[in-house]
């Protein structure tokens, strides 16, 4: 049985939705390669796996989603990383959008989730824009990078000051610019362009203070029953982890398949030599640690979640000391194993190769990576130094 198998067993809760990832998982990786140089994924793709409830993992059954929760999510994230990370990547963010969109006031899901079981709704983690109050509605003006999502999206989420506080305001698609600015040499089928609005009216019931998307239960969504709208994002955030070990495992079984292969003039296979077969275990033994670190993060938030209580300081930055340490321990592992594939490991249409660069990425990103500022946070709350200026203004809990 290899890692990639032990990602799931039939049976559990949810198994229909993790049997639909898994059977995209060939077509994904036929499909990474083009979609990396067209700069975003194949249309088709989206819709079918949008249709296969890919997106609706945590959507409540009220709305008509899978009505399941992270564990689920976790499982379908990591089994679509072992095809493609961006696919990963954008199948992970529609859902915590979805589940975003859920804590809206009830009139607002209902007039978003009246024909659909998902919104595939981009998101910005970035500075806000302005929002200018007037009758009851909002008149939106900013500029905001990295919409992951926006090129199949419907609707975006973008941060904007109201009332001095920061919130998020949904803004249908059609009522913005788009800038063909995503021209990068990772995560580049993510499409992850630039959006702009310019003096675009919404009802100010489409915002929601920031703080109120983070927490459990201080926010519109808690009518429905699935304990996954009663949850904070920090316990969400898990299914990022899951990516990360999805990218490993797939390495792993690809690297696996090499071993038979020589590389170079004179050398024996790689399965013959010592080094090599050292460095492919070393990444096998990585791979089963970071599932069992994934799950105990997984484990560890849940717990202090079902307390009913905010996380506090020190929790939070236990719960993000695993997603730190499971990014750079895998970021390592993925190079580590492009260098024992040889030259080969360095052409376009190499998926081991696609793999590193991805993750190396998304090691920059806000939410695990920047790695100084992470990990001196993170410090600085465990050692009871308390908050300090950069520190997020809203918590995840």
């Amino acid at each position: 049985m290899t890692v990639v198998d032990r990602v799931s067993t039939p049976g559990g809760s949810g198994t229909a939705v993790v049997d639909a990832a898994r059977e995209f998982v060939p077509r994904i990786r036929d499909l990474a390669r083009q979609m990396e140089v067209d700069r975003r994924l194949d249309h088709q793709l989206v819709e079918d796996m949008e249709a296969a409830g890919l997106f609706s993992v945590v959507v409540p059954k009220l709305w008509g989603g899978c009505g399941l929760g992270p564990h689920e999510l976790n499982k379908v994230v990591e089994l679509i990383a072992t095809a493609d990370i961006s696919t990963a990547w954008v199948t992970g963010f529609y859902n915590f959008h979805n589940w975003f969109l859920c804590r809206y006031p009830r009139e607002v899901q209902e007039e978003l989730f009246a024909d659909r079981a998902s919104v595939r709704c981009a998101a910005i983690l970035s500075s806000p824009g302005t929002a200018e109050r007037a009758d009851g509605k909002l008149r939106v003006n900013g500029r905001w990078g990295y919409a992951t999502g926006i090129l199949h999206a419907s609707h975006a989420m973008v941060p904007v000051i109201v009332d001095d506080d920061m919130s998020w305001v949904i803004v249908p698609r059609d009522q913005l610019e788009l800038i063909d600015d995503w021209d990068v040499a990772a995560m580049a089928a993510t499409g992850s362009v630039t959006i702009v609005a310019k003096d675009v009216v919404i009802p100010d019931t489409w915002a929601l203070p920031f703080g109120k998307m983070m927490s459990a239960t201080d926010h519109e969504g808690t009518f429905h029953e699935e304990e996954a709208m009663r949850l904070p994002f920090s316990v969400m955030t898990t299914a990022i982890s899951s990516l990360y070990v999805g990218a490993l495992d797939a390495a792993v079984e690809i690297s696996r398949q090499k071993m038979g292969t020589a590389s170079g003039i004179n050398s024996a296979p790689r399965i013959e030599r010592p080094m090599a077969r050292m460095r492919w275990v070393n990444a096998f033994q990585t791979a089963r640690m970071m599932h069992l670190a994934r799950d105990a993060a997984i484990d560890d938030a849940l717990a202090v979640a079902r307390r009913g209580v905010p996380q506090t300081l020190e929790e939070e930055a236990m719960n993000g000391l695993f997603g730190v340490t499971i990014l750079r321990t895998v970021r390592d592992a993925l190079r580590e194993l492009v260098d024992g594939n040889g030259s080969s490991g360095y052409r376009a249409d190499n998926h081991l190769r696609r793999m590193s660069q991805d993750i190396a990425m998304i090691s920059t990103h806000a939410v695990h990576g920047e790695y100084d500022v992470m990990m001196d946070r993170h410090a600085r709350w465990l050692l009871g130094m308390g908050l300090a200026p950069g520190d997020p203004g809203a918590r995840m809990t």
